[in-house]
């Protein structure tokens, strides 16, 4: 029987991404009865905590102030204590020797990871990225498995096995959403952005100008609730907002595009049809946004001029019926840990 912990953080400085991609692989992992236990080890932030614990995981808190040498024995104290056969880590600030050190007192090491800064001490590696395969990874011990691209990409599972998308002609409904944390508070301006739209500037034949509704997402995080309920209330549009959203999938499945922030939302947007004029949060997010630039995107990078993206979003409508395409079809994790 397996003991599995993961080790991984979130919250407002890092945003959420490696909480919620971690969480369909460790969902996955409490369904197999040779586990006798999945559970998280993570920094001390409600955010994250909270989001873990609303999704049914034990979760073990870690000291955010502790030291680097600190951590490490805390962590190992944990794995030891709780009889820990296999660490899963996903964390940029997770280096070569923090590894190395791991594995010294587990069974099985699988790192997460999005880029190949070092030769990897882990015996598995998953980046499911569709730019995966470019990256020159490399083995500390020579005995890494590499699991690359979107073959092993971390789909939650209520973006698997969907049913057929309908597509329609027109624009009718758009979704926006740009994380769990608006961390250059993108989502005021975007609003501001729609409602300087000039819809009859954009033939009919494009968008449903009668039916069009905006769907808002308000994630965990957001310090700018305010200023986007501002910018509501002076548009004339038909806006929702959407808090504490449980299925991220039927807002993406009943929107004709969105406009959002880049990271795995991109491979959601990718997997429910749902074209995306995307606006970039961190610097992490370049690469799979740059990968996927015209396959099923607009990459508008870093931009944050709500004339300019009005001016892209007037031309992203125009174009929503070429931009269409179907990249993944997961069903499944071919991952085997």
């Amino acid at each position: 029987m397996s003991v599995i912990a993961l080790r991984v953080d979130g919250g407002k400085d890092i945003g959420m991404g490696h909480i919620m991609r971690t969480m369909a692989l460790a969902n996955d992992l409490k369904k197999k009865p040779e586990n006798k236990e999945v559970f998280y080890i993570t920094k001390n932030d409600p955010t994250a905590v909270n989001k873990l614990k609303d999704n049914d995981f034990n979760v073990l808190v870690i000291d955010k102030d502790l030291s680097y040498e600190k951590e490490i024995k805390k962590v190992k104290e944990i794995i030891e204590n709780r009889e820990v056969n296999k660490l899963i880590t996903d964390s940029y600030e997770i280096d070569q020797n923090y590894l190395i050190e791991m594995r010294k007192v587990v069974d099985k090491l699988i790192t997460v990871h999005d880029y190949a800064p070092f030769a990897f001490p882990s015996h598995v590696v998953i980046n499911g990225n569709a730019y995966a395969e470019d990256l020159d990874y490399k083995s500390y011990y020579g005995d890494t498995e590499f699991l690359l691209g979107t073959d092993y990409l971390l789909l939650r599972e209520e973006f698997r096995n969907l049913p057929e998308v309908e597509v329609r002609e027109k624009v009718q409904n758009i979704l926006v959403t740009v994380g769990g944390y608006d961390m250059r508070n993108l989502t005021p301006k975007i609003i501001k952005a729609l409602s300087e739209l000039n819809l009859e500037e954009i033939d009919n034949q494009y968008i449903d100008k009668e039916k069009l509704h905006i769907d808002v997402v308000v994630g965990p995080s957001f310090d700018n609730v305010d200023q986007i309920v501002s910018e509501v209330e002076k548009s004339s549009l038909d806006i929702s907002l959407n808090f504490n959203v449980k299925k991220m999938s039927k807002l993406m499945i009943k929107s004709d595009i969105a406009i959002s922030s880049g990271g795995s939302t991109l491979y959601e947007l990718a997997v429910t049809k749902t074209p995306g004029l995307i606006l970039l949060q961190a610097d992490n997010q370049i690469r799979v946004a740059e990968k996927l630039d015209g396959k099923s995107i607009m990459n508008l990078g870093f931009e944050d001029d709500f004339q300019v993206i009005a001016k892209r979003l007037k031309e992203f409508i125009k174009m929503n019926d070429n931009y269409l395409e179907e990249i993944f079809n997961k069903d499944d994790f071919k991952i085997g840990l």
